[in-house]
């Protein structure tokens, strides 16, 4: 089971990306008819603050809403805007932030690693924490690796986000499987070691993505990945040795 952003994919985030986002955002509004009483960088000014208060809510209550509540109950809170135009457009907003706030590419042999797991008969899955319903889904196809995985739980869709074990219990739920029999792959301590951990999964990967210094800022004492690598085909290197010796 794979983590998205940091560790499936590359990210890269600077002042442009804000620029970027800020500007789509206005731009969906007006391909919606969706009127405000600002210009671009006020609209901003406004809904940015209360989309980084709701992030940080979340990273503590391990709590996912839905689109339609991220954006009229906090983006927009302070906007006056027709709440029902906005709740229909929400799951484009959420989508667009995902692929503007950052920019993202597949990790370096990710493609061929995936290729190798599904060659040894594993069972493949995605689990992300993510604001949108359908953008894991649509990047996944974007990179041409779809085909590779049996299923995606998302924290949008189940409610929790990692490192909540509800999260991880959809997850082996849809699989079907239980935790000793399942390795998990991401690039923090935080939510991706954290979260196995506790869950009891049998191995855990971590590998470094720019995000890691900002999300294991804290002290995680008796949590330790199993492995940690610079190349994301290690995951399957290792994992067929481990088959190989029983």
């Amino acid at each position: 089971m794979f983590d998205m952003g940091g560790t499936l994919e590359d990210l890269y985030f600077d002042e442009s990306n804000i620029r970027r986002t800020a500007h789509a955002l206005y731009e969906i509004l007006k391909k919606r008819g969706i009127s405000v009483p600002y210009g671009e960088e006020e609209l901003w000014g406004r809904v940015y603050p209360e989309i980084l208060r709701y992030k940080d809510e979340a990273e503590v209550t391990l709590m996912e809403l839905k689109p339609e509540q991220i954006w009229a109950d906090y983006g927009f809170k302070n906007v006056p805007v027709d709440r029902d135009k906005l709740v229909a457009a929400s799951e484009e907003i959420a989508h667009m932030w995902e692929v503007t706030y950052f920019d993202r590419s597949l990790r370096k042999n990710a493609d061929s690693m995936l290729k190798g797991l599904k060659e040894l008969g594993l069972y493949v899955a995605a689990v992300s924490n993510t604001a949108s319903l359908f953008q894991v889904f649509d990047t996944l196809e974007g990179y041409g690796v779809r085909q590779y995985f049996d299923d995606v739980t998302l924290s949008s869709i189940v409610g929790y986000r990692k490192p909540h074990p509800y999260i991880f219990e959809v997850a082996l739920h849809q699989a079907q499987l239980r935790p000793e029999e399942c390795a998990f792959v991401g690039d923090t301590v935080s939510r991706d070691v954290v979260g196995p951990r506790k869950m009891g999964y049998a191995r855990v990967f971590k590998i470094n993505s720019m995000l890691t210094p900002f999300k294991d800022k804290g002290s995680y004492d008796g949590f330790a990945p199993d492995y940690e690598m610079t190349d994301i085909y290690d995951v399957y290197r290792i994992l067929k040795e481990e088959r190989q010796n029983g």
